[in-house]
């Protein structure tokens, strides 16, 4: 049994938990690749976008069909793998912006109350229902541990200055 899976034992089972815990179950390179990229975004950055994350990793992660192929990732899992990832890693908690869903009553969370006037680079934090915060309540007797990742390579390497583009062309036009 891993973090996820303790995770899903103690939430609300419903339809669309079972939809994201197959998916879990069928691609954990995923939430493996939205840690690893979210870790890398926070060396440079205060914040980071699940959303932004996600479709990134539609063309970054390279499933067994082939390097060519993309695979489908539901949209509707998004914000369970969000809240997933936020509870196995508390420490991402108030680094990205979270709306009130549906994931929240069945992993049993609640957002922060919002300020009245929010200091710049807000975003509200993810509460237990109870009112505890992530970093003091449940956590899984397993932490999550982030496995190797199948990347696809980038296709924008190193561009040549324009300069260099024009003379050769120029040299094939006059044959040399």
């Amino acid at each position: 049994m891993d973090a996820i899976d303790e995770l899903i034992a103690r939430s609300k089972n419903c339809r669309e938990l079972r939809a994201f815990h197959g998916a879990h179950n069928s691609h954990p390179e995923v939430l493996d690749f939205l840690v690893e990229e979210i870790r890398l975004r926070l060396e440079r950055f205060r914040a980071f976008s699940y959303r932004s994350l996600w479709e990134y990793a539609r063309w970054k992660i390279d499933m067994e069909k082939g390097p060519d192929d993309t695979f489908l990732m539901n949209d509707h899992t998004l914000p369970f793998y969000a809240r997933a990832i936020t509870i196995l890693h508390p420490e991402f908690n108030g680094r990205a912006e979270f709306r009130k869903c549906r994931a929240d009553e069945i992993f049993g969370l609640q957002l922060e109350p919002a300020p009245k006037k929010r200091p710049k680079n807000y975003a509200r934090r993810l509460l237990w229902a109870d009112g505890t915060t992530l970093e003091n309540g449940w956590q899984p007797t397993m932490p999550h541990v982030v496995g190797r990742v199948p990347r696809k390579a980038d296709i924008h390497g190193k561009k040549a200055p324009a300069s260099a583009g024009i003379a050769s062309k120029e040299k094939e036009r006059q044959g040399s």
